[in-house]
């Protein structure tokens, strides 16, 4: 399924807040799905590292029928658009992207994406990595589309990076499209969903994993506005704000993660987006792989006029 939705914010489908339907998001993240065998020549590199780790240990907690049952659930919802915020791939080869594509055709709704690290490992041209999945996302960061009022904005903060490390950045020139993409779309009104892998915001994951320009990315965030933010890349379900706002912050755990922990369990964010005339109301639902809830939060957002930033 390829998404029906426009990239230009300004399109014939943008209604007013007030006569707009309600939309319904999915947002799943970390798949990390089972891969293809790896050809040693792609693995001189920093996959090695990642290889024998799949082989020792992540390869029996990153269990395919544990995503299936996820996906299964989702399609039950109904939603209308699924979001993946990276890390599809274990290795980031052009088999894994293949083979992911194919997945995001098959998933039961239709899907948006961004890259996440192991998406980025290696330098790669993009023909054989990120332009196979431009169906699902765009050639160039940020994107944006666009569904009954609601703005999903993707960001890619995936870079390839030394060995043992996992961190993201944004960087200032995408920092300042998106500066500017967010305040156009929160001048015409519409809801901004922000996805982005790294969790921008210190101490949900520690420095090797960080947002390097998380500083730099709440700050623009508290300029231009936003409705909520969607992460990935911990592997916990987590509930914050960015730092100096109230725009809440929405960590999911990877979709195929087995573990005793109940914030690592596999779980799948099920936003629900009602306009009403002041701004938007949000609610959440986080599903279990069996289709129980076992967290809400609702959320009243204002319009363009306030910008998230917290009075106190």
């Amino acid at each position: 399924m390829t998404p029906d939705l426009p990239a230009d914010p300004l399109s014939s489908r943008h209604t007013s807040p007030v006569t707009t339907p309600h939309v319904t998001l999915a947002h799943i993240s970390d798949p990390h799905l089972p891969p293809p065998p790896v050809h040693w020549r792609a693995a001189l590199n920093k996959r090695v590292l990642s290889l024998l780790s799949w082989k020792k240990h992540r390869q029996y907690v990153h269990l395919a029928q544990t995503c299936a049952a996820l996906v299964k659930d989702i399609g039950r919802a109904g939603v209308d658009t699924i979001l993946v915020s990276g890390d599809l791939t274990n290795f980031g080869t052009p088999d894994e992207f293949s083979e992911a594509a194919r997945w995001l055709e098959a998933l039961p709704a239709p899907a948006l994406v961004i890259p996440g690290n192991h998406d980025c490992m290696v330098r790669q041209p993009a023909s054989a990595g990120l332009e196979q999945w431009e169906r699902w996302s765009a050639r160039q960061y940020p994107y944006v589309r666009i569904q009954n009022g609601t703005a999903i904005v993707g960001v890619n903060s995936g870079i390839p990076t030394a060995p043992f490390m996992a961190y993201g950045r944004v960087g200032r020139r995408q920092r300042e499209r998106l500066e500017a993409l967010l305040t156009r779309l929160g001048e015409e009104g519409l809801c901004r969903v922000v996805m982005i892998h790294h969790p921008p915001k210190r101490g949900l994951v520690p420095w090797r994993k960080s947002l390097l320009d998380h500083r730099e990315f709440a700050a623009l965030l508290r300029r231009a506005g936003a409705e909520i933010v969607l992460h990935g890349h911990s592997h916990d379900a987590t509930l914050t704000h960015i730092a100096g706002t109230d725009i809440p912050l929405l960590g999911v755990a990877s979709a195929s993660l087995t573990d005793d922990r109940p914030h690592r369990q596999a779980c799948w964010n099920h936003l629900t987006i009602h306009p009403y005339e002041g701004g938007w109301h949000i609610d959440l639902a986080r599903h279990r792989l069996d289709g129980s809830v076992s967290e809400r939060a609702s959320w009243k957002r204002a319009g363009w006029k306030h910008t998230g930033r917290t009075d106190a």
